[in-house]
């Protein structure tokens, strides 16, 4: 691997972990807000924690994908 190479998946990874938990926060809030109208009642301890479990592997996938895509349009002049 040459160093571009390596710096790219470097940036990417550090970029998908400080992106990881305000989207995290943010896609928690958006399901627990939408499961509150949807049910007419407040959630209980376990529901939000089962929400919150639901939430880390889609959040994973969005934040990964974003910096990988981000990365590659970002670096897309160094690779031509």
């Amino acid at each position: 691997m040459d160093a571009m190479k390596t710096w790219f998946w470097i940036s990417s990874i550090f970029l998908a972990t400080l992106l990881f938990r305000p989207i995290k926060k943010l896609i928690f809030t958006q399901r627990v807000r939408r499961a509150i109208r949807q049910l007419k009642r407040d959630l209980t301890e376990e529901e939000l924690k089962n929400l919150e479990k639901r939430t880390i592997p889609m959040t994973a996938l969005i934040t990964v994908t974003f910096s990988l895509m981000f990365n590659s349009v970002v670096m897309s002049k160094f690779f031509k």
